[in-house]
């Protein structure tokens, strides 16, 4: 009786293909996307080590990609948001705290809502006292 291996072998031909295949893909597939723009965030407080972010975001403003790394905390005013929190250090008030944001150590102007980012850029929010 002769034996028939043609289903066998298709079946074996199949098998390395699959393999291939997803080997193939494991080792061309994308990686993960990231943000279109890398922006650093110093964090400065007086009388202790500054801390540094890298951020990866898709965000147009500096609010969003703050929110997004779950840096910022505020409250809602009719000028945007006031920053009373950042990276879980609370402004407090009756010191006359406050958060300053400045852009490669230049001053900015204007709220954090309406800071346009771009790939590159470097900001410190330092904790000041006095108004």
């Amino acid at each position: 009786m002769k034996k028939n291996f043609k289903p066998i072998i298709a079946t074996l031909v199949l098998l390395a293909v699959i393999a291939i295949m997803a080997l193939l893909y494991h080792q061309l597939k994308p990686e993960a996307e990231k943000g279109d723009k890398e922006i650093t965030v110093e964090v400065i407080i007086p009388e202790e080590e500054p801390e540094e972010f890298v951020l990866d975001t898709d965000a147009e403003y500096l609010r969003q990609a703050l929110e997004e790394a779950n840096l910022i905390k505020g409250t809602e005013s009719e000028y945007g948001l006031y920053i009373t929190e950042v990276n879980n250090r609370v402004a407090d008030s009756s010191k006359e705290e406050w958060w300053c944001i400045t852009k490669s150590g230049e001053e900015i102007f204007y709220g954090v809502d309406e800071i346009a980012i771009a790939d590159g850029d470097h900001y410190e929010i330092t904790l000041t006292i006095g108004y």
